[in-house]
């Protein structure tokens, strides 16, 4: 799992880590985001809502800006104890699978009780060229170990064949009548 592990926010003792599902993406599939925010202050932190923008993966259609797959998840009653921690499980994604499909800057912002806390990281996909280019890649290792044992056993009956050529017949006895 990739785990990404950002410093505290401020000198506010509420430290946030990142991490998700995978580290990296294909087209069209599902992503989860893991946060776990760590209230180091004195007090109970209130989380509000989290809104997570995934930057390149927006559309202009002729009524404006599509933010494909962003969202805002509202927390009600989400409120984590004074040194203590807490996770938010729930931010799951889909990669697109037209051409946005590609490598895009994640942010998230946490807007809680006390102040708003920002995320930023990266979402990495693997194009769809790079994808067949590995595939192929497995087709190429494959060829080229049948091409290598075709070759040892051509070798080796080669040397048979040289072998045997280069052995003069025995004497055979025969009776004289």
């Amino acid at each position: 799992m990739l785990a990404i592990v950002l410093t505290p926010v401020g000198a506010n003792g509420v430290q946030v880590y990142l991490n998700m599902n995978k580290p990296q993406y294909e087209p069209g599939e599902k992503g989860t985001i893991y946060i776990t925010i760590r209230n180091g202050l004195d007090k109970p932190l209130q989380i509000k809502n989290v809104t997570v923008e995934f930057t390149s993966w927006k559309i202009l259609t002729k009524d404006g800006w599509d933010p494909l797959g962003n969202q805002t998840i509202i927390y009600a009653d989400k409120i984590i104890p004074a040194l203590q921690t807490a996770a938010l499980n729930d931010i799951t994604f889909t990669v697109p699978t037209d051409g946005r499909a590609s490598t895009t800057p994640l942010r998230i912002r946490i807007y809680t009780s006390e102040y708003p806390i920002d995320i930023t990281d990266t979402i990495w996909v693997v194009d769809a060229y790079n994808q067949r280019v590995l595939k192929a890649m497995d087709n190429i290792v494959l060829l080229l170990t049948v091409v290598a044992i075709l070759a040892i056993i051509s070798a080796v009956i080669i040397a048979a064949a040289v072998f045997l050529s280069g052995r003069k017949p025995g004497v055979t006895w025969q009776k004289e009548g």
